[in-house]
Parts: C-alpha cells; structure tokens; sequence
C-alpha cells in the first residue's frame, strides 16, 4: 500500500494523470458532444500548471486535485455551467431504472421527493458494460455540521419525510446511512467549492468561508444518494451489504426491507446527531421508537413521521434555537455568550422567508 501511495505521489508531482483518470480523458470529447465539460486536467493536450510556471507549487493549482474515487468525476453542464457528477456505474445496477423512476417529471413535482434526481444517463462510448449517470453536485451533511437544534429538526423532517415518499412508492433504499445523505449547499457556499476536494473553492485554493448555519439561508434541503442495493415493488428481500450492521441482515433468509430503512434512519439520528453533537437529546425517544432489534417492533415510516411531529409539537422556540456542541467540547464562559448571541441571530432568521419547497436542480 505504501508502494502504492509513493507511485500515485510520484505521478501527480510529475505532472502525469493518474492510471484512474485515464479512461476519464479519454472520454472528453464524447462528454462535450453530450454537453458535459470536464476541468482543464483531463483534456486534450494538458499541461500541469507547475510544470509550466515554476513559481507556482502543485497544491496551489486546480488541476493538481485529482479524482478521489474511480467511478466518479466532476463536469460542468455547458448549458447553464452548472457542476455535475458522472457515475460510472454496471449496466446491471438497480440504481439506474430506480433513479430513472424517482427522476420522472410527475414524481419530482412532490416537494416530499428527497431522491437526488438524475440529470442524465449516457451510454459509455468506451465500455458496453456500463452507462455514466449524471448527477448534481451535493455536499455532505456534516461540512459543517448543524448548528442548532431547529437544523437538527429540519434534517429529521426531510428525511423521514423522504423515506415515506420512497416507501410509499414501494423503494427501499436500504442503505439509507448518514453517508448516503446529502445537502444542497449552494446557498450555503454561493461562490461554490470544489468537486473533488470540499475544503477547496473552486479555484483549487483554500476554502475561506465563516461557519455557515443553515438557519442563516432559510434552510437546505437534504437528498437521499446510492440507490445501488435498493428495491423497487419487494417486500422480502436478500443481502448483507449495506454501510449499517441491522440485525436482520441476511444473504439467505428473507426480511422486509422497508422496516430496514426505519432501523437504518434512526441509527442515523443516533450516529450523526445524538453520538457527535451536545444538545441533541430531543431525538432520543424517536430514535428508540424506530430502532428495535425485532422488525416487527418497529414502526412504518409514516408512523415514525407522525411521532415525530408529535416531538416537534413539544419543542419551545427556546429549544429550537439552542446552538449545539461537539461532544469533544466543553461549553465554557466564552461559549455561553456565543450561544446568548446564536439564539438572537436565530430569532432573526425565523422571520426571513424559508426556502421554496421542491428540488432546486
């Protein structure tokens, strides 16, 4: 792995393109016919910029970030310049005809939809076996993390909200774990960030921006991803994979893959809110109502949506707007002025106009 390493280091200093990035460039003109723009580094003819400029290290340029998964490369959409993702995904994966069916015009037009739309699907000039699938670019949840408990409720809602639409229309994720949700930052970095690198602007240099809050833009809206293990009309299904260890994972024994879901989203709540954050303790109830050992315990996620409001019903204003805590810190002198001050700006917030609903892509 060393070994490795030291010759990925070695090609980059060079000025060479990785052995991943290869099939990247070589499809550049393909991706341009069909509208699809990628960074200076994979076209045609591509000269490092510290090659050129000897002023100039690798880290301080753009085309010195380098793919950092395989399968996935950024583009910029020519028509309104906006950045997408193209996933090169197995002609055979459940992912494409499931994303294909959320991405329909009609079930788009429910605000409930929280799948992140397809934009497009090519077919691979290069290889038969598989398409690229053209996503938006989306931010992780947790760059940064949320900051009060009114972003941590509104996370909550969309999600349930968005696995009942799932469900509703008989999808099954799956493998709904927090690192298979994500955010619509745009309101949150309006200058961008870069693809392959989320600490990054879009010019390759470090990201310089104060600590967003959600509350500050009127909210984001939060995308389930990765629809590659799901289900579409099954309700017994097979298979261990998946990034959550539920109790009935089985690859012989069948199980209902909508009471997954439920387990699966409330170990997110625990994971990503109540075991990371200081403040956060309102979700606990919700989180034991949803995450039983036995399936037939748990709840639907309707019902999990309905409990929920019931919760939400019982937070006070004051609540809402109480700033939150990593667990490696301690609340001191200092933080509690900034915690007086976070809960006026919130009160602020509160009276601007929340974002429309409905995706924005």
């Amino acid at each position: 792995m060393a070994d490795n390493a030291v010759r990925l280091i070695s090609r980059l200093v060079d000025g060479q393109l990785l052995l991943d990035e290869l099939p990247w460039a070589a499809r550049f003109d393909f991706l341009q016919s069909q509208g699809y723009l990628l960074r200076p580094r994979y076209r045609p003819g591509w000269v490092a910029t510290w090659k050129t400029d000897k002023a100039v290290k690798i880290y301080e340029c753009e085309d010195g970030i380098a793919v950092a998964r395989p399968n996935l490369l950024d583009a910029t959409r020519i028509s309104d310049k906006r950045t997408a993702f193209l996933k090169h995904i197995s002609k055979s994966s459940p992912e494409i005809e499931i994303e294909r069916y959320l991405s329909t015009k009609e079930l788009q037009s429910d605000p409930r939809n929280h799948a992140l739309p397809a934009l497009d699907v090519l077919e691979d000039p290069s290889d038969s076996e598989h398409v690229l699938l053209v996503l938006p670019l989306v931010r992780r949840i947790d760059t940064p993390e949320p900051a009060s408990v009114r972003e941590s409720v509104d996370m909550v809602e969309q999600t349930l909200e968005g696995l009942g639409f799932l469900h509703e229309y008989k999808v099954a994720h799956r493998d709904c774990a927090w690192g298979n949700i994500m955010m619509d930052g745009r309101d949150l970095f309006p200058n961008g960030w870069h693809p392959q690198g989320r600490s990054f602007a879009t010019d390759g240099t470090v990201l310089k921006n104060h600590r967003p809050s959600r509350a500050a833009v009127g909210g984001v809206r939060y995308y389930f991803i990765a629809f590659g293990i799901s289900t579409h009309n099954q309700d017994l299904t097979v298979g261990s994979d998946g990034q959550e260890p539920a109790p009935e994972l089985s690859d012989n024994v069948p199980y209902d893959p909508y009471k997954l879901d439920v387990y699966i989203l409330g170990m997110v709540y625990r994971r990503f809110l109540l075991e990371r954050q200081w403040g956060n303790d309102w979700v606990l109830p919700l989180v034991q109502y949803m995450t039983p050992s036995n399936p037939e315990e748990r709840p639907t996620a309707a019902e999990a949506l309905k409990r929920f409001k019931l919760i939400k019903q019982e937070l006070s204003q004051s609540v809402l707007g109480q700033r939150l805590h990593s667990l490696d810190t301690r609340p001191g002198v200092s933080s509690t002025i900034k915690d007086a001050q976070y809960r006026v700006s919130d009160f602020f917030w509160t009276l601007k106009p929340k974002r429309k609903p409905g995706p924005p892509f």
